[in-house]
């Protein structure tokens, strides 16, 4: 582990080549903490999770317990942080991944048009600023596909009609991520790239996230599937697995418990540590991506040990720690 330290700092004892002015720094925010308590200064855009397809998927559930989205908006504009509605999620609905509610949404075009309607007026009426796609995941040999780009293809249209935003949570690398063809890029003002609970390699089944992770998946969209920089935003963890498939700690409670600001692994739990945020978001910038997005907002913590002020001191071009 010590030595994997001294390789890590090496790579981040550098300042950054450059500092990208419009560099994004976007939070998935469960409403698990007030909006008041959340570090607007360290952020650009915040994701609201979620908003459900109801089980038709051709219109949104209502919004439960929606105050807290109703307080936020109007602070975070404040503060200059644009909010999103992230739509969809790993449970959806129905939970452990099944998107049946989407396939049945975009299989028709009017199934299409009445969630796009749906998603659009529930946008208006939270005067949100764009929506985040997380459906998990349209198939690479199914239809669901090309039905993905008819139905970003519409979205888009509609919410720059607006001023407004498009964007979608999107696989990290693999054969799932063909499910996004190439023919929706122009329609996605970026993607965000969920590069945490890999399972592509011995190395990041054993150890959640590494830095090599990042760099490989990073190859994968941008130089294989042919994402341009500027769409392209890097996915980062702030929470540990145990062992293979298991959730373990938030960041802010594996320091709590006793573990490294600076280290991986603690007691079992794997994790990014400041020095792996660091460099991630480092790569990020040499890479001339778009940003860098954080599942999830409460995880982090509120002193100098916070990895939301590691990636924004990196992005300001200093060492980050």
């Amino acid at each position: 582990m010590k030595k994997s330290l001294i390789v890590l700092f090496i790579l981040v004892s550098g300042v950054c080549s450059f500092a990208q002015k419009d560099f994004k720094v976007i939070a998935y925010y469960v409403p698990r903490v007030a909006p008041s308590d959340i570090p607007f200064e360290q952020l650009t855009h915040i994701n609201y999770s979620f908003a459900i397809p109801a089980k038709s998927g051709d219109t949104l559930e209502t919004l439960k317990e929606d105050a807290r989205l109703q307080e936020l908006v109007p602070l975070a504009h404040k503060n200059g942080v644009k909010v999103f509605i992230s739509i969809g999620g790993w449970s959806v609905g129905d939970g452990g991944g099944d998107d049946s509610r989407f396939h049945r949404m975009a299989e028709t075009a009017e199934g299409r048009k009445r969630f796009i309607a749906s998603s659009m007026a529930l946008v208006n009426k939270y005067k949100l600023d764009g929506i985040d796609l997380d459906w998990e995941y349209p198939d690479e040999d199914s239809p669901s596909a090309d039905q993905f780009v008819l139905l970003c293809k519409d979205l888009y249209t509609q919410l720059h009609a607006q001023n407004k935003e498009l964007t979608a949570a999107v696989v990290s690398a693999g054969k799932k991520a063909f499910g996004i063809k190439e023919e929706v890029y122009p329609y996605m003002d970026w993607l965000n790239l969920m590069v945490y609970d890999g399972d592509y390699g011995p190395e990041e089944i054993k150890h959640h996230s590494p830095y090599s992770m990042a760099v490989r998946c990073l190859d994968f969209w941008l130089d294989e599937r042919h994402l341009p920089a500027e769409k392209c935003v890097l996915g980062l963890p702030f929470y540990a697995k145990k062992g293979h498939g298991n959730f373990g700690y938030s960041y802010k409670k594996l320091l709590e418990e006793g573990a490294s600001k600076y280290d991986d692994y603690w007691n079992g739990h794997y994790y990014n540590g400041m020095i792996t945020i660091a460099n991630k978001t480092k790569l990020a910038l040499d890479r001339r991506c778009a940003g860098v997005m954080v599942w999830e907002l409460s995880h982090d913590t509120t002193d100098e040990t916070s990895l939301f002020k590691t990636i924004n001191r990196v992005k300001s071009g200093e060492r980050g720690f």
